[in-house]
């Protein structure tokens, strides 16, 4: 094929005919199959607080590996603490999401919480926020 070219435009130039033209021929195609490609693909599903919140929740080894998976809260005991845990997804522009899981604890006068919020898109996620401390119970059940 590309001798064939080759030779195409070698005649041309001898003929004193233009090739100028010719460079514009893959450009053109390119945008044609783009286009082509673009009419017949379906579009995106829209990315909703639920989709926000199942992508945060998709590792494995992390903190947020204890919170609930969809947007809600759990509530138990561990090593004698009444522990919360909630998950809230809050949107704050076009299909860009805070997922924020917050946890709180209280036994006996010691209590406290924590926050840990990240900026979710569609296949991206990036830490916000940490604010709070640590609780007490991670130290004997990591």
């Amino acid at each position: 094929m590309y001798a064939v070219i080759d030779r195409w435009i070698y005649k041309r130039l001898q003929e004193d005919k233009a090739t100028i033209s010719f460079s514009y021929v893959p450009i053109l195609l390119y945008g044609l199959l783009w286009g082509a490609l673009q009419i017949t693909s379906s579009p995106l599903p829209p990315f909703t607080k639920e989709a926000a919140v199942e992508f945060a929740t998709s590792g494995e080894g992390t903190d947020i590996d204890y919170f609930p998976k969809k947007i809600g809260t759990w509530s138990g005991v561990i090593d004698g603490f009444q522990v919360e845990r909630e998950t809230t997804a809050k949107e704050i522009g076009r299909e860009k999401y805070i997922v924020s899981f917050t946890e709180t604890w209280r036994k006996g006068k010691v209590s406290g919480s924590c926050v840990q919020s990240y900026k979710v898109e569609r296949q991206s996620s990036t830490l916000f926020e940490i604010k709070g401390e640590t609780p007490p119970y991670y130290y004997y059940n990591p």
